[in-house]
């Protein structure tokens, strides 16, 4: 009860008096009370500070900045007070553990390595401990420290501790601050056992130092001044701590978190290591424990002083470098290990990580890992510190093989300058001829390095400097008058192959060849001119700059109006021309896919070249399969039907034109006649089939259209390909995708059972003959996947369309066993049609679409998944859901899935499960769920109805979430958030 009372009589004193007089704290506090007394105040200062800090933040707008800076100046000298106040406890951390609760103990230690490190953020322990050897002497002293804690925090944790009575006090003013320390100190301790691991790496670290440790003592920390908020610190009155303490202590905390680990070796060397150095320390009772561990690690396993003999060698093999391991140790283990190859690459990697970059050490264990790197075959990164000791790891290989043989060759042949000069010697001498070979040949370093670029010679040439400048120009300008002059000047230096240099001719001849040559024969410079206009054009168009296009071949119409009488050819360039201009402004229509009543009255220009009478060698296929598909996309239908072929080379783009618009002549145009829908069916499979015979009994049976196509008028696949991808109509690309996947799907049937989808299915043929057989599996594949592409493109596609399309995909992807992108394909078709999940509609999703999802998750081995999609379906399949369940691995996490289950014989079964494998977390919050009165069976039937519609969203969310925004936990629960990251490895 003496404890007791003097806690009370420390708070009779307020906090508030030791920021008005700071030196009160020193006669305040003396030896006697020390201890006690004193750790009371680093509470109630603590506390304190935190009650300010959190009132400051709850700040109005109104609140004056003088007093919210005056609040901010109390908490850092309440802070620096708490901080003294230790320093003259020498920073015990067995008072500090007794005496101060482990919430107000992380505030304090987290309080000094921020003063000590000058830094205003939370401390990083990854970050520190690649950067402990620069640090200053009190930083090194508190990053220990806090280290320390942390290991021994986690320890003591577990250890069963008898609940601390509370007592009440009447005494005014007074609150006992160990009332409500329970849940935060709860939270500090699972916050150091996330971090223990790297507290553990961090004082392995440090057990190697040997840099001079200075504790910070009171002496260090000043008078504060409450005003201005300045907070002394003078670091040069640190003392000198005792490496011999400072090791001791960092062993023995190691030890203790390797015996509540299990790891007895590790626990018995790090105590034997205190043991040791017992008679060099002062007598304190902080290894009071230390004979105890000693004695129960020896009765556990009375061999192991003999086990220590191998200790090295065991670190090594886990990666972890041994602390008193010599170059030599480092040497003979490691190149044992190049011959029997016992470490794993990850675990020489870890070892490399965790010393010092640039040490001895270092450089030796990258050598040596570069040489296991070569014997394995293994791609090398990093080379910077690998040929210091990269002899020493050679001559310790006894024996190789062929092939590492040539892999040493050649790596050493490749670095063979960046070599020691001693490797140079021995390897220009043959003496490591059993690594490398009997001849190794040196690299000629100079006659590589003149090894550069063929230059040009350009400038050397005659004339090169006019060459240089005409050819600059002939590129970069666009201006007829510019390009004339250009072409002047080189046709007088006679330089026409330059023309041919910058615009090689077109391999394939075309109609615009002809009387362009012809004009080039009578008038050179004219004809060169309008060649380069329109080469010029075309590579703009090409990279779809179809302004520049339009304007460069408008400049050459402009030139050759003007002279058109003078000669019949010009005529003809002219309209090619005209041509050539109409095409690239359709491309560009095509591409911004907005079709207008009469934009720059582009519509009339193609008609007018539709209803013209071409020959059958001026007419260019490009045009006319551009034009029938923009007037399509806008729905022309009655001029199409209207049009009459009068070109052979025309005639079968028409022909499947007119097919396509006679399928839309309806008042609703998704309400196709079947006669019609028969009629592209062949014309469509008359185009992919190879030509055969035909016998004489069947000639009658063919259609007109079929009997009017010789085999020079039929369209091959690239050309009807071509003609697909410029349709922009979202009927007709629906129509010819279920067309396409129908005949996909049966020429399928004997591999697959899988029936794809397609909304205009009931119109097709529900078989093909012998002759259509010979159509290819792969040909018809390429052509739906072009054509889906270009389904992608599409800015204005209604959702139902889109939504069906997408659907049709994703039963070919399962036909394939694309199991993935076949869920990928199921997901989004879902999503469009129901607004992301958001529409009503959400309830009436088809039958067999669920079917196909089963199949498409079980394959893939979410069989969690499968279970939850089961519920979709009007009548459950027990019988996979259970069996799914019992499922010993799942490639799903489970626990995401708890929120979307509504059928209770589901949950009871999965509750079942998890607890037969034990797993009581998990079991514990299934139960919570089905705890739900949303999931009570005697509820109404709207709210069970309202209830299933929630949870199939749900469902739907987290399986959009898993498939395409894999690391996104948006549409998690906040119940599975905190289970996010645990899996369950059924076994």
């Amino acid at each position: 009860m003496s404890e007791f009372a003097s806690s009370v009589s420390s708070q009779t004193t307020s906090w508030f008096e030791f920021l008005l007089n700071p030196t009160l704290i020193d006669t305040f506090l003396t030896e006697d009370n020390l201890e006690i007394t004193g750790t009371d105040l680093i509470i109630q200062f603590l506390i304190s500070a935190n009650l300010i800090e959190q009132k400051t933040k709850l700040k109005t707008a109104t609140e004056n900045p003088n007093d919210i800076e005056l609040k901010d100046n109390r908490i850092r000298a309440l802070r620096h007070l708490a901080i003294k106040i230790a320093a003259k406890l020498k920073w015990d951390l067995v008072v500090i553990e007794k005496r101060i609760p482990v919430a107000v103990a992380s505030d304090l230690i987290h309080c000094f390595v921020r003063l000590t490190t000058q830094s205003d953020k939370n401390y990083k322990d990854r970050e520190q401990l690649q950067q402990l050897s620069r640090l200053d002497e009190p930083g090194l002293f508190a990053v220990q420290l806090l280290h320390r804690w942390t290991v021994r925090t986690c320890v003591q944790s577990s250890f069963p501790m008898k609940p601390v009575k509370i007592f009440q006090v009447n005494v005014a003013g007074y609150v006992n601050p160990l009332q409500h320390m329970r849940g935060p100190n709860e939270n500090v301790i699972e916050m150091a056992r996330a971090k223990v691991r790297e507290s553990i790496q961090a004082l392995e670290v440090l057990l190697e130092c040997t840099s001079v440790v200075r504790i910070p003592v009171d002496a260090c920390f000043g008078l504060i001044d409450i005003e201005n908020g300045i907070v002394p610190c003078d670091w040069s009155r640190t003392q000198v701590y005792p490496l011999v303490e400072c090791l001791a202590r960092i062993a023995y905390d190691l030890g203790s978190i390797y015996f509540y680990e299990q790891n007895y070796v590790n626990a018995y060397t790090m105590f034997r290591r205190v043991n040791d150095l017992r008679n060099q320390l002062e007598p304190t009772n902080y290894f009071s424990s230390l004979d105890g561990y000693l004695i129960l690690l020896h009765s556990i396993n009375p061999s192991m002083e003999q086990s220590l003999l191998n200790k090295s060698k065991d670190r090594f093999l886990m990666g972890i470098p041994p602390p008193r391991a010599s170059v030599e140790d480092y040497i003979s283990i490691l190149a044992e290990d190049n011959e029997k190859k016992e470490m794993t690459m990850a675990a020489r990697h870890r070892l490399e990580e965790r010393l010092e970059v640039g040490s001895q050490q270092y450089k030796i264990v990258c050598s040596f890992n570069l040489v296991r790197s070569l014997l394995d075959g293994k791609h090398i990164s990093n080379t910077q510190y690998t040929f210091d000791y990269l002899e020493t790891a050679l001559q310790r290989l006894k024996q190789v093989t062929s092939q590492q043989r040539l892999l040493l060759n050649s790596f050493l042949k490749i670095h063979f300058y960046n070599l020691t000069k001693s490797l140079q010697e021995q390897l220009r001498l043959d003496k490591l001829a059993h690594l490398v070979g009997p001849k190794f040949s040196i690299p000629n370093w100079h006659t590589r390095k003149q090894q550069t670029v063929q230059r040009s010679y350009l400038l050397e040439r005659p004339n090169g400097s006019i060459q240089f400048k005409c050819q600059t120009c002939l590129l970069h300008s666009s201006e007829p008058k510019i390009l004339l002059d250009t072409i002047t000047e080189l046709d007088n230096a006679k330089l026409p192959q330059i023309f041919n240099e910058l615009f090689p001719p077109s391999i394939m001849p075309t109609p615009f060849d002809q009387p362009l040559n012809m004009i080039i024969n009578t008038n050179h410079l004219l004809g060169q001119l309008i060649r380069i206009l329109h080469e010029k054009a075309k590579r703009a168009k090409l990279y779809k700059n179809y302004t520049q296009s339009h304007i460069l071949l408008t400049q050459a119409i402009d030139i050759l109006s003007p002279i058109h009488h003078q000669d019949m050819s010009i005529g003809q360039l002219i309209k090619y021309l005209h041509y050539d201009r109409l095409l690239f402004n359709l491309s560009e229509t095509m591409s911004r896919q907005t079709f207008l009543d009469n934009e720059n009255n582009l519509w009339e220009k193609c008609q007018s070249f539709l209803t013209e009478n071409h020959s059958e060698n001026d007419i260019n296929p490009d045009l006319v399969r551009i034009a029938l598909a923009y007037a399509l996309s806008r729905n022309e239908i009655q001029f199409i039907q209207s049009l009459m072929p009068t070109i052979r080379r025309t005639r079968p783009y028409l022909e499947l034109s007119k097919a396509f618009a006679r399928l839309l002549n309806n008042e609703n145009q998704t309400q196709i006649r079947p006669e019609f829908a028969r009629e592209l069916w062949d014309r469509i499979l008359d185009i992919l089939s190879d030509k055969l015979q035909v016998p004489v009994g069947n000639k009658q049976s063919r259609n007109r259209h079929q009997q009017s196509n010789s085999l020079n008028d039929k369209l091959n696949v690239v050309d009807l390909q071509k003609f697909l991808i410029n349709i922009h109509h979202p009927i007709i690309i629906q129509i010819i995708f279920s067309l396409l996947s129908r005949l996909y799907s049966l020429i399928l049937v004997e591999q697959s059972h899988v029936d794809i989808y397609s909304e205009y299915s009931r119109y097709w043929p529900t078989s093909i003959d012998n002759r259509q057989r010979s159509i290819r599996t792969s040909t018809v594949a390429q052509l739906i996947q072009v054509i889906f592409e270009h389904i992608q493109t599409l800015k204005y596609l209604p959702i139902q369309i889109k939504s069906s399309l997408y659907r049709t995909q994703a039963d070919i992807y399962l036909t394939l066993q694309q199991y993935t992108q076949a869920m990928h394909a199921y997901i989004i078709a879902i999503s469009i049609e129901t607004a992301i999940f958001s529409s009503p509609i959400i309830n009436q999703q088809d039958d067999t679409m669920i079917r196909n999802m089963i199949k498409a998750a079980l394959q893939l081995g979410y069989h969690t998944q499968v279970a939850c999609i089961c519920q979709l379906v009007p009548t459950p399949d027990y019988n996979i859901i259970f069996k799914t369940l019992q499922e010993n691995y799942m490639n799903d996490d489970i626990d995401d899935y708890y929120e979307c289950i509504w059928d209770l014989a589901l949950l009871e079964s999965l509750i079942n499960n998890l607890n037969i494998r034990g797993y009581e977390d998990k079991k514990r919050l299934a139960i919570r769920i089905c705890k739900q009165k949303d999931l009570n069976g005697n509820n109404s039937d709207e709210i069970r109805f309202r209830m299933i519609r929630v949870k199939k969203r749900l469902l739907y969310k987290q399986l959009l979430a898993h498939y395409l925004l894999p690391h996104c936990c948006l549409y998690r629960s906040r119940a599975m958030m905190k289970f996010h990251s645990q899996q369950i490895n059924f076994d």
